[in-house]
């Protein structure tokens, strides 16, 4: 029911022989009216943002929370996100985010990002990071498209003129969710995307409303995963035990059987079963064949 109504229901009522039953009905219509179009009402910001429908209810914006990795957060199958080639002969892990303004992955091998090598990086309609030049657009040439690396060295701000960096046929990484590869994380929110390279813990935000080159304590993941011991596991099974403690696996040989029959089964891994590592860390894995003590499966 719209005001305008509700105003002529409340005219036409004056007109009639009201008892206190019938006043009774007509506060509680309008009080449930009202009720109705403040609920309407939404306010907050996210990387989906759109242009705000005016409303005369003055209420101010909560905060955007930080895109913060936490605890809570799902772990995302790796297999649906994998691309061997992206279209530029990179292979990694991509996706985006839900809104579709920021394209990002992890990548196998890292990729320079003018000269500043890159293992995971976003590129969308960013903010530019405090401290960091914008993107400018020269005459004559497309506008460059903003992006967020990071890697061994640390974190970078980018400007790619041209198309855009990352492929367009990813998969979306739903709100509240994480990607751990290679030993790197990003994490999902709707406040935008944040990635960290999990061993030092440096890492970028980024976001349509403020975009930042480093991570607080409370957007880091901590270092506190034990490696458990996989070896003797057949290498899908020592794979999902990793997965399962928050951890990264890379396989080193064969996954099937060796070539004198037997089973494939983890031999060695590295780092070792007892170390404490962050959160995502890569555990590599040699295969060997059962009952052989040399060459790899």
């Amino acid at each position: 029911m719209s005001i305008e109504q509700d105003r002529a229901r409340g005219a036409g009522a004056g007109r009639q022989r009201f008892d206190r039953k019938s006043v009774t009905r007509a506060a509680a219509a309008f009080a449930a009216t009202l009720t109705v179009l403040l609920t309407g009402c939404s306010t907050g910001s996210s990387d989906t943002a759109t242009a705000p429908t005016a409303t005369t209810t003055q209420v101010p914006a909560a905060p955007a929370a930080a895109a913060t990795p936490g605890k809570s957060a799902k772990p995302a199958d790796t297999a649906e996100y994998r691309q061997d080639d992206d279209g530029f002969g990179r292979a990694g892990y991509f996706f985006t985010s839900p809104s579709g303004a920021f394209s990002c992955a992890i990548f196998d091998a890292s990729v320079s990002a003018y000269g500043t090598p890159v293992g995971a990086a976003c590129q969308g309609r960013a903010a530019t990071p405090a401290g960091a030049q914008g993107c400018a657009k020269s005459e004559g040439l497309q506008a460059p498209v903003p992006g967020l690396g990071v890697g061994p060295s640390g974190t970078t701000f980018f400007c790619n003129v041209g198309s855009p960096l990352f492929t367009t046929t990813s998969t979306v990484l739903p709100y509240d969710s994480s990607l751990t590869a290679n030993g790197y994380t990003c994490h999902s929110a709707q406040s935008g995307v944040s990635c960290q390279e999990n061993l030092n813990g440096k890492g970028f935000r980024v976001s349509r409303e403020s975009s930042a080159l480093t991570l607080d304590g409370a957007q880091r993941q901590g270092a506190s995963v034990t490696v458990p011991d996989v070896r003797g596991e057949r290498p899908a099974a020592a794979e999902n035990l990793l997965t399962n403690a928050g951890l990264t696996a890379k396989i080193m040989g064969g996954t099937g059987r060796g070539p004198r029959g037997g089973q494939c089964v983890v031999a060695e891994q590295e780092p070792a079963a007892g170390t404490k590592v962050a959160t995502g860390a890569l555990i590599t894995l040699t295969t060997r064949e059962i009952g052989y003590e040399s060459g790899i499966c």
